[in-house]
């Protein structure tokens, strides 16, 4: 199972190439068009989202539930074909369609302005003058449209794997090079992609019903699953629709388990491996509470397998005597033992988020940094993203620097606050350190308090009395000094007192 993503501009020749690559390889051809027509005739109003492009930004902004129901419905309609078989699909950015589902072959098609001129011209009969006015109002209204729909610009190259200038290189050659990148390993789909397709179709299906449902349609969803369990957040003042989601999904028979939490926002707690009983798992919790939001698990695959598969490569090369070895993403499959072992790390995480009402699902991402971020910038917005035990198979300094270039990465390219675990672990210690910062706050304080009104009467004189009229300027700044000082030692003491009794 494969699945190449073609973007192409306006009469670039992506879509003959999409075309004649589906015919060599015996890959399905699916133009975004085909899926547009069909969400059309389920009812989502694509004709009306195309219109709002060519309106002003503050028109089309009003659409954010429109596209959304028009983005659950799109990709639930390229998962179900991609899981039926080998898809060459034909868009603008595809790929963005298929967050955290990696070896997607993502192509990039180009050709210069003369070539696609030209093919107008011959195509409508334009003028060169006609034709060239056509390719830029058509590619920027392109450019509207992926915006509106991912917040990415898709010219970016790094969006993709291979970007392809058909006016140098043909529309034979191009196909023969990427025939031949097909057939590589790293663009077919292992059996891990093919559980996060399947996610993702379970999870897009499930928005879809909610977005098309009356009793749903209003509410501002986010939809997750993992494994046939899906959850729901929803927002407090939305709480009315709690009583109809069980009844909208129950049609979908592949749900196992639904599971709904009030939250006014997210936060993405990304890791390899979690513990629900370390403290800085309780940290988060603490965090999630505080602001009212629910947490989102997400395990992040090294090498393209989940953790727990990962850790057992090494050690079932050292029982080849005693386990058979299978291949499985090119490793070895994982033993019931260790398998069982990471679910249910991941199953005690979330039922100690749902025990706490702050439960926002669990997704397993494959890909590499630029991919996860490119995903999580189409997602509802994060209030926060922390960094857990990441890089777990390097060594210490390695690990240290490249969770800091990561997190420097999230920090340019997210409009959220980065930060790791670890960091708010020391927010909420409090040791030493904090024991003598409440020590001294607290007498510096004092002696101020003290300071102040044991001597109140000679300060008043000084500060107000004839015989110190020349000395108004020094007693401005006596002032201008002792105020801010006094708050912000009462404030330092109050702040490290709350946070003993954990009550900041």
């Amino acid at each position: 199972m494969a699945i190449i993503t073609i973007s192409r501009g306006t009469y670039s020749g992506g879509r003959e190439l999409a075309s004649k690559l589906a015919s060599m390889l015996g890959y399905k051809y699916l133009p975004r068009e085909d899926l547009s027509d069909r969400a059309t005739r389920m009812g989502v109003p694509v004709g009306k989202l195309q219109m709002a492009m060519v309106r002003p930004p503050r028109v089309y902004q009003r659409l954010a539930r429109e596209r959304d129901q028009y983005l659950a419905c799109i990709t639930m309609l390229l998962c179900e074909e991609a899981l039926q078989g080998d898809v060459i699909f034909q868009g603008h950015t595809g790929h963005l369609l298929l967050p955290g589902v990696p070896n997607i072959l993502r192509v990039r098609v180009l050709a210069e302005l003369e070539y696609r001129i030209r093919a107008v011209m011959a195509d409508h009969g334009l003028s060169r003058e006609k034709a060239k006015e056509y390719i830029l109002n058509v590619d920027s209204d392109r450019d509207k449209w992926v915006r509106f729909l991912y917040g990415v610009d898709w010219h970016d190259p790094f969006n993709y794997d291979m970007v392809i200038n058909l006016d140098q290189t043909g529309i034979n050659n191009a196909s023969s090079v990427l025939c031949s990148m097909a057939q590589l390993p790293d663009f077919k789909l292992t059996p891990a992609a093919e559980k996060s397709l399947m996610n993702l179709y379970l999870a897009s299906k499930a928005h879809y019903a909610l977005t098309a449902d009356k009793r749903t349609s209003y509410a501002d969803v986010k939809v997750t699953a993992n494994k046939g369990v899906v959850t729901v957040t929803y927002l407090p003042q939305q709480s009315e629709v709690a009583p109809y989601v069980q009844e909208v999904l129950a049609h979908l028979t592949e749900i196992k388990e639904v599971n709904t939490t009030i939250a006014q926002s997210s936060i993405l707690y990304i890791q390899q491996k979690f513990d629900p009983q370390s403290e800085r798992f309780a940290d988060v919790i603490r965090v999630a509470k505080k602001w009212d939001a629910a947490v989102e698990l997400m395990c992040v695959a090294e090498g393209g397998k989940c953790p727990g598969e990962q850790a057992l490569i090494s050690h079932a090369e050292e029982k080849t005597t005693e386990t058979t070895e299978r291949e499985y993403d090119g490793g070895i499959q994982d033993d019931t033992e260790t398998k069982e072992s990471f679910s249910a790390e991941v199953a005690r995480s979330l039922d100690e988020l749902v025990k706490c009402g702050c439960s926002g699902g669990h997704s397993t991402f494959y890909g590499t940094p630029d991919s996860l971020i490119t995903s999580l910038q189409r997602r509802s917005t994060y209030s926060m993203v922390v960094l857990g035990d990441l890089f777990l198979d390097k060594g210490e300094a390695t690990r240290v620097r490249l969770k800091s270039e990561l997190k420097g990465l999230f920090s340019d390219r997210l409009s959220v606050p980065v930060v790791e675990d670890t960091e708010l672990h020391q927010q909420f210690t409090f040791g030493i350190k904090q024991i003598m910062t409440l020590v001294l706050s607290v007498a510096g304080a004092i002696a101020l308090f003290l300071g102040v009104f044991t001597y109140q009467r000679e300060l008043l004189n000084f500060l107000t009395g004839e015989e110190f009229k020349h000395l108004r300027a020094v007693a401005v700044v006596v002032i201008a000094v002792l105020t801010p000082l006094f708050a912000f030692t009462y404030g330092t003491f109050t702040r490290q007192l709350l946070k003993l009794f954990r009550l900041d």
